[in-house]
C-alpha cells in the first residue's frame, strides 16, 4: 500500500492538486483536478494522514498542500466544482470532495474544517432531486451510480457529527426502492433499467448505511449474489470491487473471509512492481479504466486495501452502541 501512496505523492502538482490525465502513463482523456485531488486525499486519509500529522512526514505535506488547493476552490454555496469541461463530472466531483472533507473533519475534529464540511453537505442536500437521488446536474434526475457517492458523503457526514436532515436519508431510501430488483437484493442504474452486478454492490452498501439489519433476507440475497461473482483479474472492474469489498467487510465472518481471501492476493500481485509507475495499477483491461485512467484505478485499489482500518464494520458499531 505504501508504494501506492508514494506513486500518488510523485504525481502531485506544484500547486497541490492532482490530475486525472497525467503526466503518468495511461491517464484519463478528461481532466478534472478537483475530483483527482479528492480521490488522492481519500487514499492518504485512509492510511491515517491528515494536515495535523507529523510535519516532517512527506505524506503529511502532500495532504496539507492538497487540502489547501481544494478548499481554496470551494464556492460560497459549498460547491467544489466550477466550469468543468464535462458536465457529467460535476456531481461526482461534489460527492467525492464532500466525502473527503467530512472524513477529514471526522478524523481531526479541527474546527477549521467544520464550516467547509457543513457547507458542502448543505449544498448536497439542497440539490437532491424529488426522486431522492442525484445525477449529472444539480436537482435534475437520479441514477444509482451518482447517488451511491452522495449516500456515502451523507454517511461520512453523519459519522463525523455533521448535521444532515433526516429527510435526506428518507429520499435516498425512496430512490433505492425505485431501482431495486429481486426483492431488494439487486439494483439497477435507473428505474427503467435492469439490475447489474456493480450497481447491486453499490445499492447494498447504501442499504447497510441506511439501517438494514445484518440478517435481513434482502441483504443476504444480495451478498450471495456478490459472493457468486468473486474478483477475477481478467474481468477487472475495480469500481465493483470497491463497493463489494465494503459490503462484505461490513458483513464480517465467512462472507468477508471468502471475499477477502481473493482480493488480498489479487490486488498486490498485480500492482506495478518497477519503473516510473511502480505502486500504481494499470487501467487497461479494467471495465472503466479507459475513462478513469491510472489515478482512478490506483485510488480505488488503495481504498480496497485500506478497508481493514478505514471504518469499523457497521454491525460492530451497533453492538458497541448497545
Amino acid at each position: 500500500m505504501k508504494d501506492g501512496l508514494h506513486w500518488l505523492a510523485k504525481q502531485q502538482r506544484s500547486r497541490g492538486s492532482w490530475s486525472m490525465s497525467g503526466p503518468y502513463h495511461n491517464g484519463s482523456s478528461a481532466e478534472n483536478e478537483q475530483a483527482a485531488t479528492a480521490m488522492a486525499l481519500l487514499a492518504f486519509q485512509g492510511a491515517g494522514y491528515t494536515p495535523l500529522g507529523n510535519k516532517s512526514d512527506a505524506f503529511t505535506r502532500n495532504v496539507t498542500r492538497g487540502w489547501r488547493f481544494l478548499l481554496h476552490g470551494q464556492q460560497n454555496d459549498g460547491r467544489f466544482f466550477e466550469n468543468l469541461a464535462i458536465e457529467q463530472h460535476q456531481l461526482y466531483t461534489q460527492a467525492m470532495c464532500t466525502i473527503a472533507i467530512c472524513e477529514l473533519y471526522g478524523m481531526t475534529h479541527d474546527k477549521q474544517y467544520l464550516d467547509p464540511a457543513q457547507k458542502a453537505v448543505d449544498y448536497c442536500v439542497k440539490i437532491q432531486t424529488k426522486e431522492g437521488g442525484w445525477r449529472y446536474e444539480p436537482g435534475v434526475d437520479s441514477d444509482m451510480s451518482v447517488t451511491g457517492w452522495f449516500a456515502m458523503a451523507m454517511q461520512s457526514a453523519r459519522m463525523a457529527g455533521i448535521e444532515v436532515p433526516s429527510p435526506t436519508f428518507d429520499g435516498i431510501s425512496k430512490f433505492l426502492d425505485s431501482v431495486s430488483r429481486e426483492e431488494g437484493g439487486h439494483y439497477a442504474y435507473r428505474p427503467q433499467d435492469g439490475a447489474t452486478l456493480t450497481l447491486s454492490a453499490e445499492g447494498l452498501l447504501c442499504r447497510q448505511y441506511l439501517g438494514w439489519a445484518h440478517d435481513d433476507p434482502r441483504l443476504r440475497r444480495g451478498v450471495d449474489y456478490l459472493l457468486a461473482n468473486l474478483p477475477e483479474w481478467d474481468k477487472r472492474n475495480v469500481y465493483y470491487w470497491y463497493y463489494a469489498t465494503q459490503v462484505c467487510h461490513h458483513m464480517e465472518g465467512g462472507d468477508w473471509q471468502k471475499w477477502n481471501a481473493v482480493m488480498r492476493q489479487l490486488l498486490p500481485e498485480n500492482q506495478e512492481k518497477r519503473g516510473a509507475e511502480r505502486g500504481s495499477w494499470e487501467p487497461a483491461g479494467d471495465r472503466w479504466g479507459d475513462a478513469g485512467g491510472r489515478l482512478y484505478v490506483t485510488c480505488l485499489s488503495l481504498y480496497v486495501l485500506e478497508v481493514y482500518y478505514r471504518h469499523l464494520p457497521i454491525y460492530q458499531v451497533d453492538v458497541v452502541k448497545h
